[in-house]
């Protein structure tokens, strides 16, 4: 991290001892700094806000927007500019990302796309040892698979018919990123499909 590399007085530690911004999710920083940086937004908004913009590419896992806000709060990356209670219900919190919050996202913004992992899919073991089920029972249990997936790009396919949803800015790159999954998908279920037609020719898993 850029922005805060020395824990200061102000900085709450997490179980690893680090402060406690750093054990969130890089991806559920990002989203928090980036929607801010559109407008000031209570946590409850922030949570619809990603369920509902977000849902579709991305796997965010936040636990408590709350705690996620006081951590980055804490860091200094976003303040409170106004508290206020409506009709008797719960008083909520409006936040503002500050100055470091922005040079923050942007440090996060880069690291984000610089940094390449290799996905490890954990079904791929199960296909090496495949062989253990009677070819039969195999082959139902990979017709299920791309049933669900392409129940899955089905979904995706009519999601991207509505960018209508998103605003005019981000429209654009919300059919991508919709269509970046829908890529991914039909990938792999044509390659379960392969392997189905390996199967079938009985030399999958022959030592021939």
């Amino acid at each position: 991290m850029v922005a805060r590399t020395l824990l200061s007085e102000h900085d709450r530690t997490g179980v690893s001892g680090l402060p406690e911004y750093m054990e969130l999710p890089m991806s559920v920083q990002l989203a928090i700094l980036g929607l801010l940086q559109e407008r000031n937004y209570h946590g409850y908004e922030l949570k619809k806000c990603i369920e509902q913009r977000m849902g579709m590419w991305t796997d965010i896992k936040f636990g408590s927007i709350y705690h996620a806000l006081g951590s980055l709060e804490h860091a200094g990356f976003v303040r409170k500019v106004k508290t206020s209670s409506i009709h008797g219900k719960p008083a909520r919190s409006i936040y503002k990302i500050t100055h470091d919050g922005k040079k923050e996202f942007e440090t996060l913004l880069r690291k984000n796309i610089l940094e390449l992992h290799r996905i490890f899919l954990k079904e791929d073991i199960g296909i090496y040892f495949g062989g253990g089920l009677v070819p039969e029972e195999f082959d139902a249990v990979l017709a299920s698979r791309i049933e669900m997936m392409n129940k899955i790009i089905d979904v995706l396919i009519e999601h991207r018919k509505h960018m209508d949803t998103y605003s005019p800015e981000r429209a654009r790159v919300a059919y991508l990123l919709v269509t970046h999954h829908i890529t991914h998908l039909e990938v792999e279920r044509d390659w379960f499909q392969r392997i189905r037609r390996e199967l079938k020719t009985g030399k999958l898993y022959s030592d021939g």
